[in-house]
């Protein structure tokens, strides 16, 4: 789930699931949520070609950043930095060989329209 949200309503959220927790209440279905504080954040790091990228790796995976660079005709350098980016968010990750997966079947981005 990849959400725009403040940072008090993040702090909110982070509040809530540990109040949960120290109640002895049963944990949401685990979810691997990142939250941006800006659409223009959020299009920017999950640009047309870091999605382009997703949807390739994980039709095709497990690839290396030089087979993902040369399948997708992209420069080495370019995807480096794309494949780096989401490996930090964890939309990406590496196997046992050090080979790029993709380990979600689907994205969820939730915008809000009303302020």
């Amino acid at each position: 789930m990849i959400s725009v949200c403040t940072l008090d309503e993040f702090k909110k959220h982070v509040r809530s699931t540990f109040k949960r927790a120290e109640a002895g209440k049963e944990a949401e279905e685990p979810i691997h949520k990142l939250y941006f504080p800006d659409e223009d954040t959020l299009f920017g790091t999950l640009s047309r070609k870091r999605m382009e990228l997703l949807r390739y790796l994980k039709k095709h995976g497990p690839l290396s950043i030089r087979q993902l660079a040369a399948q997708l005709d992209r420069a080495y350098a370019n995807v480096h930095d794309d494949v780096k980016q989401l490996l930090q968010l964890e939309l990406v990750v590496k196997n046992e060989e050090e080979k790029l997966v993709v380990p979600w079947d689907e994205i969820n981005i939730a915008v809000s329209l009303a302020a």
